[in-house]
């Protein structure tokens, strides 16, 4: 059971989640007609700037011992590692306008950042789940998405919640957090997306 909630902890990683969102986003929707090369550059582009340069970055910490592990246990160690998150999600806001993305998977981004900061202010009292904030975010964009262009993919949103409860289970069983710390985890990023990407409807209608 510690083996699989490790796999399901590493899997479902808060820094490989924009990529997740940015994949189904080039899958499952209207993005699915660009160009390979284009979207091998947006999903590239979108991993270097949120996973891969801010991951480097905290190991780099461990490193120097600046934190004691990759998984950021101890509350205290977690501000740094936050603001190159929140760094790391502005590249990756400025790479995507760059790229001229539509306007509501770049809310997905904006959102993100605004739940990072929320989080990071918390954390100063109280620890939260990242990975559940991840897991919300991610369930929030594809639910936002889905209620601008009119979609229903129940079978996916049955995936996506299965899959955070697992999470949160996992996290629990390996006592890296609480259950009240992944349940406020996963609202913060829920809210914080879904409301992102539901406001950039409105922008359709400014010209």
């Amino acid at each position: 059971m510690k083996i699989l909630s490790n796999i399901i902890s590493i899997l479902f990683h808060p820094l490989l989640v924009v990529t997740y969102g940015v994949l189904l986003a080039l899958t499952q929707t209207y993005l699915a007609e660009y160009p390979t090369s284009v979207k091998l550059a947006i999903l590239g582009g979108t991993f270097l700037t949120t996973a891969l340069i801010p991951g480097l970055f905290i190991l780099l910490l461990i490193y120097n011992g600046a934190a004691t592990d990759a998984e950021l246990t101890d509350r205290k160690e977690r501000a740094v590692p936050y603001l190159i998150i929140i760094i790391s999600m502005l590249s990756c806001l400025y790479y995507l306008y760059r790229m001229r993305m539509p306007f509501w998977l770049i809310a997905i981004v904006v959102g993100g950042c605004i739940a990072l900061v929320l989080a990071l202010c918390i954390n100063f009292v109280w620890k939260i789940s990242a990975h559940s904030l991840g897991m919300g975010g991610l369930l929030g964009g594809v639910m936002g998405v889905c209620r601008i262009h009119m979609m229903n993919p129940y079978v996916g949103f049955i995936i996506l919640i299965i899959g955070a409860g697992l999470l949160a289970m996992s996290r629990i069983y390996l006592k890296r957090h609480t259950p009240m710390q992944t349940y406020a985890g996963f609202a913060l990023g829920f809210v914080s997306v879904f409301s992102a990407v539901s406001m950039s409807y409105l922008h359709l209608f400014i010209k």
